[in-house]
């Protein structure tokens, strides 16, 4: 592995632990609904009908994007091309957004009143 692997590594390694470390934090909380999206606020307390499912489910959803993130470093180190790397590098980042997307949608229409 060369430094700029290495550094790499370092690097993805911290973004994908924040992801994971999100939704942690969103798997434990249960008093109030988690939000999805930055710019919107997460809908009220009296809009959900299982709040504590609504949560879990949205943590879920960036741990697994969080172990995306981190295998597709791992499976773009292991690439014998250099374009095969830069895909899956991008792609454990880039390829998840919109089911992630579509999940929370998807969450909606089943848990908000």
């Amino acid at each position: 592995m060369n430094a700029g692997m290495f550094i790499a590594l370092i690097i993805i390694s911290i973004v994908a632990g924040i992801m994971i470390i999100i939704g942690v934090f969103q798997l434990r909380k249960k008093d109030n609904p988690v939000g999805f999206y930055n710019v919107i606020d997460p809908p009220k307390k009296e809009e959900i009908s299982d709040v504590i499912q609504w949560n879990r489910k949205h943590g879920m959803i960036w741990v697994i994007y969080g172990i995306c993130i981190e295998l597709g470093f791992w499976l773009a180190y292991v690439m014998p091309f250099e374009i095969l790397e830069m895909i899956f590098m991008m792609g454990g980042v880039i390829f998840p957004l919109p089911f992630m997307v579509l999940r929370h949608h998807k969450l909606e229409k089943e848990y908000k009143i």
